[in-house]
Parts: C-alpha cells; structure tokens; sequence
C-alpha cells in the first residue's frame, strides 16, 4: 500500500512540475558559479556540524559521529520516511558497540531541537513580515506541541505509566529510552547551541543558493518564507529524500512569486542533486578509507 501511495504521489507530482513546461524559455545564465559554490560549502558545513551535534549528544568521538551522520545521510536518500535515521542505531551497534536505547533517545531529542528551531525561525518570520493569521495558528499549535512535549518527560506520571506496561522487553527498554532522553534534557544548552548552528547553516545554504546561486531576484523575506515553506513539505515522509516534494514546493512557492516555471524546475533539481552529490561524495570516502563495500553496509544495516 505505500509502495502504491509513493508512486501515485510521484505521478501526481510528475504531471504538475512538467505540465506547461516550455524548455526553450530556460535560461542558464541565470547561474552563478560562485554562488554555487558557496552553496556546497556551506551544505557541506552543515554536515559537519550535524557531527559535531551528534558528537555533543552522544558523547562519542568527532570521528564517529561523522561516519555515522555520513552514513544515515546516504541511506536516508535511498530509504523512504527517513528510515535513514535509524541506521544511525544500527552503525554505532555493530561496530562500536553503542547501545540501542541510547541513539534512538539522542535522535528523539534531535527531532524535538530541531522542531523547537523550526518554531523560532517560523515566529521570527511571521511577526516581522508576515500578518498571515494562519500561519500563527500554525505557530501557536507548535508551540502547544512543545509545551506538551516538555512537560511530558518531566512527568513523574509518565514513568509510573511506563511501568505498567504488559511486556517486559518492551516495559525495560521504553524506561531506557525515557531515562536518557530526561538526561538529555537535563543539559540541554550545548545541544541548543549546535542545533541553532546547524539550521543557521541550513538557512545560509538555502540563502545562498537563492539569492546569489540562481538570479531570480528574491529579497531575504521571500528566501526565508521559501526555506519554511519546503521544510515543512519535506517532513512528510511520503517519498525517500523527498523526491518530488522538494521539486514541487520550491516550484509552488516561486511561480506564485512570478519566476518561470522551467527555470524554477531546474533551480530546484540543481539544489537537490548538490545535496545528494555532497552526502554520496562523503559516503564514498568513507567507504575507501574504511574499506568497506556499499553493499556489505547495507548487509549490515538491515542486520
């Protein structure tokens, strides 16, 4: 049934971004190699951040964090629903023996970081540019999903309501998960920092990428919008790295702003093919230097 579902989304999302395309209206020159290659800097700085992060959380070395967010980047292209991030468990198990509760913990506590981010920058833009009443709704309804959020692992509650559940392995190892991820949030800054690193990152590449990499004319207010706007798209898990609906938002977004659509179409593809190209140029070497085949990773994270 998802298998059906993906491919009727990709067909659906097919005929809209080809629909009306007029191949003779694109204009390269619009590129700009400098600011292209200011784009892949700064998506490779976000990867390297995302180590450090990962680094920070865990308390692992840099090195092995970096393996790791390498490897679940690669898998989460090929992977729907960002089963990639579960690979992050796999890796550390089998080959540094790091235990399962304690990285689902660290990437519940990421998401949740990386949730709160997204709230701030969507408030700072909607009360500095934006008097769209529902885009505070969506706003405020975040913010109550934090709210809960945060209450709920403070809840004495809670771990009285883990203990009653009827089966042991899973009574034991949600109690695992649960007291690590209220260790986690006991410190709570350095993760705060490096997340606010890691999406300022985000925001510079996608900045970059639109205002010098690509000549459409896009003033920062309509670069950030753009930025929440396939954000938001991309956390739907329909699609493995959102094929499609990266494609689609950015088209949705910038044609309603009167840009060329094949322009737009080819914009779009360029900036997601820079982020697969940085996460397999990256996977690639780590396979060299730890002399391990792509298929035998794979063995492995499915073992």
């Amino acid at each position: 049934m998802n298998k059906i579902v993906q491919i009727l989304f990709l067909v659906a999302i097919s005929i809209y971004l080809l629909y009306g395309i007029d191949i003779s209206k694109l204009d390269i020159s619009i590129f700009s190699k400098m600011g292209l290659f200011l784009t892949i800097l700064s998506i490779f700085l976000s990867q390297i951040i995302l180590s450090i992060r990962w680094s920070v959380m865990s308390k692992i070395n840099f090195k092995k964090s970096l393996e790791t967010i390498i490897v679940s980047s690669a898998l989460n292209i090929l992977l729907p629903a960002r089963l990639g991030e579960l690979s992050k468990a796999f890796y550390l198990k089998k080959f540094y023996n790091y235990k399962y509760h304690k990285t689902l913990s660290i990437i519940f506590i990421e998401r949740f970081f990386d949730i709160v981010m997204l709230f701030l920058i969507m408030c700072f833009c909607a009360y500095e540019y934006i008097s769209n009443n529902s885009i505070k709704s969506g706003i405020l309804i975040l913010s109550i999903f934090i709210l809960i959020t945060t209450l709920f692992f403070n809840s004495q509650k809670i771990s009285i309501l883990l203990k009653k559940i009827p089966f042991k392995f899973l009574r034991v190892y949600t109690q695992k998960i649960y007291k690590n991820i209220k260790k986690l949030l006991k410190t709570p800054y350095p993760t705060l920092f490096w997340t606010t690193c890691l999406w300022m990152t985000y925001l510079l590449s996608n900045t970059v990428f639109f205002m010098y990499g690509v000549n459409f004319h896009l003033s920062f207010q309509e670069t950030l919008e753009l930025f929440i706007f396939f954000t938001i798209a991309l956390s739907i898990p329909i699609t493995p790295a959102g094929l499609g609906t990266f494609e689609g938002t950015i088209v949705l977004f910038l044609t309603s702003h009167g840009v060329n659509k094949v322009n737009v179409l080819m914009s779009a593809t360029l900036y997601h093919i820079l982020i697969f190209a940085i996460d397999f140029i990256m996977l690639y070497i780590f396979l060299l230097v730890k002399d391990i085949k792509f298929k035998e990773l794979i063995k492995n994270e499915k073992s």
